[in-house]
């Protein structure tokens, strides 16, 4: 005879087995969104002229020893600062002479640290810097296949050979220079096909030199390897996840787990992919709290993976971390 306490403990032991699997998966489920989620960590610079404030802060890179450059676009310099957001130096005041800048749009390291360039709109050059602000030298687009001022460089990237690529937002082109500014030749033209573009913005290298273009509005991701051949392309027009609006302009590379991380200007968000363009996850939203944006314009990580991303509107640097 089957008594109650004998029916409780016959059906313990049939569902425990089910009971176990569900916490399994319910567990491996928490690590793993644990994982792919990212959390306001601090910010640093105000609205101002002073030193660590800003003016529409632009662009942003990190160097190999985590020191943080910003394009201070509405103050016509560059800011240095150390990862948790102390002002180290600055340098560059509104002209067009040596070590000035007119409409100051983007900026980029090298991979050793040394160097710095700098792209400017109105001056239609890019000047290359010592890392600590010392003026090198400069060039401007003539001879690249369209008059100099026609030329409209937006982003510039360094490849690990320390070739200099540019790219061409209105020629809906890529420019690759060397180091000091030697013209070698431009990639793609416009259109819709592989390695073809229309305004395209962002470029960011990994480490075997295959390049990731933030192709705008083509509302796509276009992955190229260093022959200029198609890897993988991702993306379609729109405000869902995976998904772009028309002005994506800022990408970076964190090679450590090979994610792509995409700025969402419109959408005010940071999206994150891995190499094959699988979507993983997102951040922010649009305001002025914490963890907001307001046009954002670039993103850059650091070796750590800490989030470096230039909060445009709200005059300020945001950098989040791995929850």
């Amino acid at each position: 005879m089957i008594t109650i306490n004998s029916f409780k403990i016959i059906s313990f032991l049939f569902l425990l087995p089910f009971t176990f699997h569900i916490f399994l998966a319910n567990s491996f489920s928490e690590d793993e969104s644990n994982s792919e989620k990212y959390i306001y960590l601090y910010q640093f610079g105000e609205k101002g002229s002073g030193k660590g404030q800003f003016n529409a802060p632009h662009s942003i890179d990190v160097d190999k020893f985590g020191n943080v450059y910003v394009t201070d676009t509405g103050n016509n310099r560059v800011q240095k600062f150390t990862s948790d957001g102390k002002f180290i130096l600055e340098w560059g005041d509104m002209g067009s002479e040596n070590g000035q800048f007119l409409k100051l749009h983007d900026l980029a390291v090298n991979p050793s640290g040394e160097y710095i360039y700098t792209l400017e709109l109105k001056n239609h050059r890019v000047q290359k810097f010592t890392s600590d602000g010392k003026f090198i030298l400069e060039w401007t687009f003539e001879g690249t296949g369209g008059k100099g001022s026609e030329r409209t460089p937006h982003q510039v990237s360094i490849d690990s050979k320390g070739y200099v690529y540019l790219t061409d937002k209105n020629g809906h082109q890529i420019l690759k220079f060397d180091e000091n500014g030697k013209f070698i030749k431009s990639l793609g033209k416009k259109g819709s096909g592989d390695g073809e573009f229309i305004r395209p913005h962002g470029i960011v290298f990994d480490s075997k030199d295959n390049m990731y273009i933030t192709d705008m509005r083509n509302s796509r991701i276009q992955v190229l390897d260093k022959d200029f051949n198609l890897t993988t392309q991702w993306g379609s027009y729109g405000n869902n996840s995976g998904q772009f609006s028309l002005t994506f302009p800022g990408i970076d590379y964190f090679e450590k787990q090979n994610l792509v991380f995409v700025i969402d200007k419109l959408s005010a968000r940071v999206q994150v992919f891995d190499n094959q363009g699988k979507f993983i996850t997102e951040f922010g939203s649009k305001g002025t709290d914490n963890g907001q944006f307001k046009r954002p314009e670039d993103i850059a990580l650091d070796a750590s993976g800490r989030i470096y991303v230039s909060d445009t509107g709200n005059s300020r640097v945001q950098v989040f971390g791995n929850k």
